[in-house]
């Protein structure tokens, strides 16, 4: 048995997973604005209680663990996790080294969009494509390439850094420091952001509380517009990734995965669209087989 840790920007899920990929028990949760204070310690006790709760529940040790693996929001840099940009810059290895101390046990840590595309790839959506590309958009955007079967990755900077490529000329001002960055017109967070503008929403919005509000308002002429002008800059930053790699298909996970009955029918006619110069080259538009769990299982595989 292994322990699989995804942690996102807004949200952290842990799982025991078995040897073949499936996820035995799962906790998580979202993090809100007041657990943000001191994310470190609330990311870290919140991990540390969930491995606890699921070795309790499943009357587990220990010692019957392999190891702990997690997907982090971050770059690789001289085989360390760096600093998150969403999730305040805190370092990752951090909290890797917090995890270890207090359990003695291996533990591994990698991009969790690197992890998610990992099992999606063993086990799920990319399974049968040897060149293709995984998305995982929620807070960001992150993504991973494989070309021939093998994971694109590179010796200076382990990231497929597809969120901050720049579809807006002197654009909306990224955490990283750039401007126009695709992950602040595509993320889900952008979704997030132009609905609470609109509609005035001042609490709060939760993922499913987000996704419940776009379905009551689904009608409504204001979110029509909203989501339209979601859907064209989604598109333009996919286009350019196809332009790139010309894969044979292009999987999308990460919260954007419960939406698909809203965009993916309207996403694919625009990437054909998109695609009509090149010879309507345009890959299959697929959804992340695992959805939320695939950073989890991921994890679980970084070994």
């Amino acid at each position: 048995m292994r322990i699989g840790v995804d942690i996102g920007g807004s949200h952290i899920g842990v799982g025991l997973v078995n040897e073949r990929g499936t996820v035995i028990i799962k906790k998580e949760k979202d993090l809100l604005k007041k657990e943000r204070i001191d994310l470190k310690t609330t990311i870290t006790n919140t991990i540390i209680e969930y491995i606890n709760e699921i070795l309790f529940e499943e009357n587990l040790s220990m010692d019957q663990i392999k190891f702990i693996g997690i997907a982090y929001p971050s770059s690789l840099r001289n085989g360390k996790i760096g600093k998150s940009t969403n999730l305040n810059f805190i370092e990752g290895e951090k909290i890797k080294e917090s995890i270890k101390q207090h359990f003695n046990i291996p533990v591994y840590i990698m991009n969790d969009a690197k992890c998610a595309a990992i099992c999606e790839k063993k086990y799920g959506s990319l399974k049968e494509y040897s060149n293709c590309v995984f998305l995982t958009i929620g807070t960001g955007i992150g993504g991973a390439a494989f070309i021939n079967d093998t994971l694109l990755s590179t010796t200076q900077n382990d990231l497929f850094k597809i969120g901050h490529i720049t579809i807006k000329k002197d654009g909306i001002e990224c955490k990283c420091g750039k401007k126009g960055c695709f992950e602040k017109y595509a993320s889900i967070s952008a979704l997030k952001r132009e609905v609470t503008a609109n509609y005035n929403i001042n609490e709060e919005l939760t993922g499913i509380n987000l996704y419940n509000f776009i379905i009551e308002n689904l009608q409504d002429e204001k979110m029509k517009n909203i989501l339209d002008t979601y859907i064209q800059n989604l598109s333009m930053g996919i286009s350019n990734i196809i332009n790139l790699f010309e894969p044979e298909s292009i999987s999308i996970g990460g919260s954007f995965a419960y939406y698909e009955n809203i965009f993916l029918e309207e996403l694919e006619k625009k990437l054909r669209r998109n695609q009509i110069a090149f010879g309507d080259n345009c890959p299959k538009i697929l959804i992340a087989t695992y959805k939320n769990d695939a950073g989890i299982i991921g994890a679980t595989n970084i070994v």
